[in-house]
């Protein structure tokens, strides 16, 4: 009996092995992220061997280096959004590239997410390119994302507006792709 229960491990074994919450790890079980059996007394047990197992993963995890460089395509537009997106991942494997067609959504992926890089329409509804670059460079957490700015509307103004904001650089649409994929690649090899 004694051997079955080494084999095992509380809700709150696991949250001291890992951490954190009773809550986080219960959360993760129901989630199932964590493998657990239910006891007939309703509470769960985890196995030792699984933890063991997750540990050795997030240990192999930090020790690898974060060579990806995150990129977050914000445009109103889906199939500009989808087409950049599988363009940018399939022309280079270092770019974990993700993107949204609504601006609050890349507000919240900035933190998230938290890209490297943006690529922004100038003109969407609700919140405008704008706007979403000025809350960018005014907060401490975001402000040192590189951003790319796209836009159908390449008037003089608009483009010195967006520089003004923190866009290092303003692409014209319809752009060429690969003219994207390289402003991108340029960006990542600077510093911050």
């Amino acid at each position: 009996m004694s051997e079955i229960i080494r084999k095992y491990l509380t809700t709150g074994q696991v949250a001291q092995i890992l951490s954190c919450s009773r809550v986080t790890v219960f959360q993760w079980i129901l989630e199932g992220r964590i493998n657990a059996i239910k006891t007939i007394g309703g509470h769960y047990r985890i196995p030792k061997e699984d933890i063991e197992k997750l540990i050795k993963v997030r240990e192999s995890e930090a020790s690898e280096p974060k060579n990806k460089i995150k990129i977050l395509v914000v445009d109103d537009e889906p199939n500009i959004v989808k087409t950049l997106v599988l363009f940018l991942k399939k022309s280079n494997p270092a770019f974990d590239v993700y993107g949204t067609t609504n601006s609050f959504d890349a507000g919240r992926l900035m933190v998230t997410f938290k890209p490297d890089i943006a690529i922004i329409d100038i003109v969407m509804p609700g919140m405008d390119g704008f706007e979403i670059v000025e809350k960018i460079k005014s907060d401490p957490i975001t402000k040192n994302i590189k951003v790319i700015a796209i836009t159908g509307y390449g008037t003089k103004e608009n483009i010195e507006k967006m520089k003004k904001k923190g866009a290092i650089a303003c692409i014209l649409k319809p752009f060429d792709y690969y003219e994207v994929a390289e402003q991108v690649k340029k960006l990542s090899d600077k510093p911050t």
